[in-house]
């Protein structure tokens, strides 16, 4: 079985999609603004991070992941994962670049981010999408949401 970083990167190469991997330094300070941020007071800091979010929204629809190109536009976003399935963090140039990549590997929870952490968006095992910090805003008023939950 291929592992994830195997994967991105044939992804990446088969879509002429641009992409780096952050140093380690760099990977662990986003990382560490992440937990500060969007971390429940007193918890672990472990990954998964969905059970510990606070001030979160969430929808459990399962292909809602690919929305997040609409959010992202074409800013540059940090794409990383649980650290036991993936511990690289990869930066590319846009949402739809991050869409495409999810869409060519197998089925993996991961976290999406910019480089000042103003959101956070992940998607988990249970098809559910959780959106933090500037995000939430966006998940609560897209059309996906509104009919999901009738408002």
């Amino acid at each position: 079985m291929w592992d994830i970083k195997e994967q991105i990167l044939t992804a990446s190469s088969k879509l002429d999609i641009e992409l780096n991997i952050l140093p380690k330094e760099e990977a662990e300070d986003i990382k560490q603004s992440i937990m500060n941020k969007y971390l429940e007071e007193g918890m672990s800091r472990n990954f998964p991070l969905f059970e510990r979010l606070h001030d979160y929204v969430g929808i459990d629809v399962p292909d809602s992941w690919m929305w997040i190109a609409n959010f992202i536009k074409k800013t540059p976003v940090i794409l990383f994962f649980n650290p036991e399935d993936e511990k690289e963090y990869y930066r590319l140039n846009s949402g739809e670049d991050v869409v495409s990549i999810i869409d060519e590997i197998f089925n993996v929870e991961f976290y999406v981010t910019n480089l000042d952490t103003e959101y956070l968006l992940g998607y988990n095992h249970s098809q559910c999408l959780v959106a933090s910090g500037a995000a939430s805003s966006w998940l609560e008023n897209h059309e996906g949401y509104k009919a999901r939950y009738n408002k």
